[in-house]
Formats: C-alpha cells, sequence, structure tokens
C-alpha cells in the first residue's frame, strides 16, 4: 500500500528563512530512519536464530566465494578480531569449511560455505530481503528511485570529505575495545587469566564487557580463548625453534595432547601438518 502525499502523517517539514528544510532536520530525520531501519532488519535475522556477525560473514561468502579472513575483514567492515572469533564459531557449527594451501608458504588459508551454510545463508537471505522490501512498500517505484539517486550522492559526497570511522553495533565494544581486550589476552595466553582481568583491561566491569563482547563479536569471551591460543601457537610454530610441548605450555594448554585437539579443533589440522603446509619444518 502506497502512502497519500496528503496525508497529515507527512505534513510538510518547517521551512527555515531561505525557504529550506533545515540540513539538521534532515540529517536528524535520517539518522532516525537508519536506526529505525536497522533495528528492523537487525531483528529479522537474530529472530531466526542467527547471530549478526554469523550472518555477515557468511552473506559476503555467498556472494563473493571462497575468501581469507583479511578479505571477509575487509569486504564486511567488521574489526579483524571479530571476523576471527565469527570464523572459530562457525566452523564448530560446520557452517563454512577451512581451505590450506599446502605447499605454498606465503598463502594464507581461505574460508568457504559448507553445503549446510549454504543452505542457511540462503533461506537466511530470502528472508531478509523480503524484510528490506517491506519497508519501502510506503514509497511507488518513482520515489524509491529518487530517494536511491539522493542518497547515493550524499554518500559519495561524504565518502570524498573524509573516512568515516567504524562503529560498534548498538551496546557492544568498539573497535579499539575489542583490539585491546584481544590484545591483552594474546599478552597473557601462557597463564590462567579472568574475564573480569580483561575487562579491567578497558576499564569495563566484569558484567558490561561480557554483555558487550558477545554483542559485538556473537561469541562469550571465555569462547574466545582457545582462537587466541592458538594464533599465538601459530605464530611460535613460523619461528620453528620451540618443540610442541614447549608451545603447547607457553600458550596455556595443559600438554602436548591437550593443544593438539584443540589446534586440530580449530585449525582443522594438525600443528605437525600446519607446519609443513606452510614449509616451516
Amino acid at each position: 500500500m502506497k502512502s497519500s502525499e496528503n496525508s497529515p502523517k507527512h505534513a510538510s517539514a518547517k521551512l527555515d528563512s531561505a525557504g529550506q528544510v533545515p540540513k539538521a532536520k534532515v540529517w536528524i530525520v535520517l539518522r532516525r530512519a537508519y536506526h529505525s531501519l536497522v533495528g528492523f532488519l537487525e531483528s529479522g535475522i537474530t529472530s531466526r536464530g542467527v547471530a549478526l556477525s554469523d550472518f555477515v560473514v557468511l552473506e559476503v561468502l555467498l556472494h563473493k566465494g571462497e575468501l581469507t579472513a583479511a578479505e571477509i575483514a575487509k569486504k564486511t567492515h567488521l574489526a579483524a578480531a571479530s571476523v576471527e572469533i565469527t570464523i572459530v564459531s562457525l566452523r564448530e557449527q560446520k557452517l563454512i569449511r577451512l581451505r590450506s594451501h599446502a605447499g605454498k608458504q606465503q598463502s594464507k588459508p581461505s574460508f568457504r560455505l559448507t553445503e549446510r551454510g549454504r543452505e542457511l545463508i540462503e533461506w537466511l537471505y530470502e528472508g531478509h530481503e523480503k524484510d528490506i522490501a517491506s519497508l519501502f512498500d510506503v514509497l511507488s517505484n518513482q520515489q524509491q528511485f529518487d530517494l536511491y539517486q539522493s542518497l547515493r550522492r550524499v554518500g559519495h559526497h561524504a565518502a570524498g570529505r573524509r573516512a568515516v570511522p567504524t562503529t560498534s553495533q548498538k551496546g557492544g565494544l568498539t573497535p579499539w575495545q575489542l583490539s585491546r581486550a584481544v590484545e591483552y589476552i594474546r599478552r597473557q595466553a601462557a597463564r590462567p587469566i579472568t574475564i573480569s582481568e580483561v575487562a579491567a583491561s578497558i576499564d569495563l566491569s566484569d558484567s558490561h564487557f561480557r554483555r558487550a563482547f558477545k554483542i559485538a563479536t556473537g561469541l562469550p569471551p571465555h569462547r574466545w580463548l582457545p582462537s587466541v591460543r592458538i594464533c599465538e601457537a601459530q605464530r611460535l610454530l613460523k619461528e620453528g625453534v620451540t618443540s610442541l610441548s614447549e608451545i603447547a605450555i607457553e600458550t596455556g594448554f595443559v600438554d602436548q595432547s591437550h593443544f593438539s585437539r584443540a589446534f586440530q579443533k580449530i585449525v582443522g589440522v594438525s600443528p605437525r601438518v600446519w607446519q609443513r603446509d606452510h614449509n616451516l619444518q
């Protein structure tokens, strides 16, 4: 159903002395509309039982095909740390799989959808497109085209003047908070650490940090600790001077067996195979 131009709900905005709509008013209306649209679409995604970060990564893999973690971060504008966490979650759910490029020292592992992952994101995206379409039913085809052209021009103009910094999801950690928390975890990987310690490193309470971390990444912080330790282990494997048993202890695992099981689960291959495939042994 299309809206009526003469409806009282669509009364003209108050003009300024120059007979124009105040620019600040335009911005306020645009901002409010944006938050309303995003809120509606995000609720549609989460109501289908999927974390927002999971949806974003699955969507880009659906449309762009196989990508490395760095490419996913670039195309989705998610923080690199958030992408790493999401990849761990999606692999645990068997929605994406790792592809290692054996024998290529400089190549980085890439990720692709599993059959299960493709079926899920195709179903989700179909519903997402319907949600988007329903938002614009209030506009005629011409109004939708005019809106598209206007917003496109404003967006290009803003992008050309100044880069807009990435912001966190509402209630989540900002990119700098997430980055600092992850760095703290990495530095302390060799010893048991508490969530309260990590929260204190960015001046947040334990409860606030737990909520904000999960909003930003889709995972509770304690579930990401193993992946941080594995990243540190990969760094040591690349150096090639530390034994597997020593790496296990230095990265906070009980023993080499515990380390190898965790490495296999997260990376998809054993530490020795990973080291061999990257020509590091």
